[in-house]
């Protein structure tokens, strides 16, 4: 099961939950013997690494930020994708509208948790922010570990 995250810029939200979902599938027998693969991209890249904050927060989770580089969602990343889930309403419809074949893979992460809302992006805010960010990533991708773990 190949699991790509989408945000805007690949910056904070997608990257942040990349190395949280590899840390909590690592972490959890039931879900790391599914092998599942993780990775990251945004629908509108124009920076060449994570921001600081999300580099320091996941610093704080003991997760390692400073290697990533924002990629660009491309039609290779989505075909070799078997779940795409995105941060906000417009990534989604974004997506569908580039590669409507791959509808059928391309959810809200919260919606497809049972949750609902956007995962609001910390861009431009403070520490707090980036760490509000986190939290929330990090309890809805414990939900999807669960889920996927039953599938």
């Amino acid at each position: 099961m190949r699991v790509l995250f989408v945000c805007t810029g690949n910056l904070c939200r997608s990257p942040m939950a990349e190395v949280l979902f590899e840390d909590i599938v690592r972490k959890d027998p039931a879900s790391s013997s599914a092998g599942i693969e993780v990775d990251s991209a945004g629908t509108d890249v124009a920076f060449d690494s994570a921001t600081p904050e999300a580099i320091a927060v996941m610093r704080e989770h003991s997760l390692d930020l400073t290697v990533h580089r924002p990629k660009q969602v491309d039609m290779e990343l989505i075909e070799r994708s078997d779940l795409i889930l995105v941060m906000e309403s417009w990534h989604k419809l974004r997506i569908t509208h580039y590669a409507p074949a791959h509808e059928n893979k391309v959810y809200m992460l919260t919606e497809y948790v049972g949750e609902s809302g956007n995962v609001s992006d910390p861009y431009g805010g403070d520490i707090d922010t980036y760490q509000d960010c986190a939290a929330r990533l990090k309890w809805l991708l414990s939900k999807l570990a669960e889920k996927l773990a039953k599938e």
